[in-house]
């Protein structure tokens, strides 16, 4: 894995362009405007993503939009994404993967772990204080792009979720 890049995506430069370019890339698919961040924190940044996402998915909802094609997008949007991250960081291993994981998710507010092979559990959601099930439902079509871009493909599936009132996800990639 290249180990330069990997240190700026991990410090707080990183986390904040993660998140900008996840907001930019996710108000384009759900066709809504990308808020102004110039000189806000991670943090900052983090609360605005969240609200933007539960904002928008509640009124694609309501609305009776077409979730299965929103979700497509999404899933294609966070695929892109996510194979933009494999080919800059350049993983070797599913070793590597994981670390990439881990670290794209803990800027987002998210501690994530292999608990077994292909078994992954959540055991700290930023969003989940934002997300209905309905919403996490939706949303999660990016957890899988991005899951299947870091790793040249698989499928991400959930079997319990935070937003559901469990204590933790728990989701299985194959």
């Amino acid at each position: 894995m290249n180990k330069v890049n990997y240190r700026l995506f991990s410090g707080k430069y990183g986390a904040r362009f993660e998140i900008r370019t996840l907001m930019r890339q996710t108000a384009k698919v759900f066709h809504v405007a990308v808020p102004k961040t110039a000189g806000l924190s991670a943090p900052e940044l983090l609360k605005i993503y969240a609200k933007l996402t539960a904002d928008a998915a509640m009124c694609a909802i309501k609305s009776g939009q077409d979730l299965k094609s929103l979700q497509k997008r999404l899933y294609r949007m966070a695929c892109r994404l996510g194979s933009g991250a494999r080919r800059w960081l350049r993983p070797k291993n599913e070793q590597d993967c994981l670390a990439i994981l881990t670290m794209l998710y803990r800027n987002l507010g998210i501690e994530i772990r292999e608990e077994k092979p292909g078994e992954f559990c959540v055991y700290k959601c930023y969003f989940s204080s934002f997300y209905t099930p309905e919403i996490c439902c939706v949303i999660s079509a990016i957890d899988k792009g991005i899951f299947a871009g870091i790793y040249a493909g698989g499928r991400l599936t959930f079997r319990q979720r935070i937003t559901e009132g469990k204590d933790v996800c728990w989701a299985n990639f194959r």
